[in-house]
């Protein structure tokens, strides 16, 4: 039996901690290199996210994820959508559970903010990488909103970019 898919966090935040501008812009976000984007991206195959994160994503001239599996956490909407995103009002245990238990491979917690805290409070991310891009915003959207308990992780690895732009990646402990 093959062992249970993980869920990864992978995100970037300003310096001061923030995912995007209070408007949800995130002009800001460095574009000059890959920094071990599409390697991540092609060992994923599902990513979840909040919908407000995905409501931000169609905005976006050109749908971000083609041919992967999107679900998309609502209280409020059902079924799937032109994209083919799967709306579900389960809770992060529920969630976790099921596509854990699916075949496929990672499965990318894409965000925002009260997606990435519910996954946390409920001790379900396995990895986090965060990408912290040298800039100060001031005020915005945090990547880690207050409300979550205390979660321990262990550094698996650290690495800088000539751009100034420093991926930090942790493991739960």
């Amino acid at each position: 039996m093959a062992p249970p898919r993980r869920i990864q966090l992978f995100i970037a935040t300003s310096l001061d901690g923030l995912i995007a501008r209070r408007d949800d812009a995130i002009d800001w976000l460095f574009t000059d290199a890959d920094y071990g984007y599409d390697d991540f991206y092609a060992g994923v195959d599902t990513l979840v996210m909040g919908r407000n994160a995905y409501d931000v994503c169609l905005t976006f001239e050109h749908f971000p994820y083609p041919g992967k599996r999107v679900i998309v956490l609502s209280r409020t909407r059902t079924g799937a959508d032109q994209n083919g995103a799967e709306y579900t009002a389960e809770g992060p245990f529920e969630l976790a559970h099921r596509l854990r238990n699916e075949p496929g491979s990672g499965i990318w917690l894409v965000g925002g903010g009260q997606a990435v805290r519910s996954f946390l409070a409920a001790n379900l991310v396995d990895a986090l990488d965060i990408f912290v891009h040298p800039i100060l915003l001031g005020e915005g959207l945090p990547l880690f909103p207050h409300g979550f308990p205390e979660t321990r992780l262990a550094l698996a690895s650290s690495e800088a970019f000539a751009s100034g732009l420093v991926r930090l990646s942790y493991v739960r402990a």
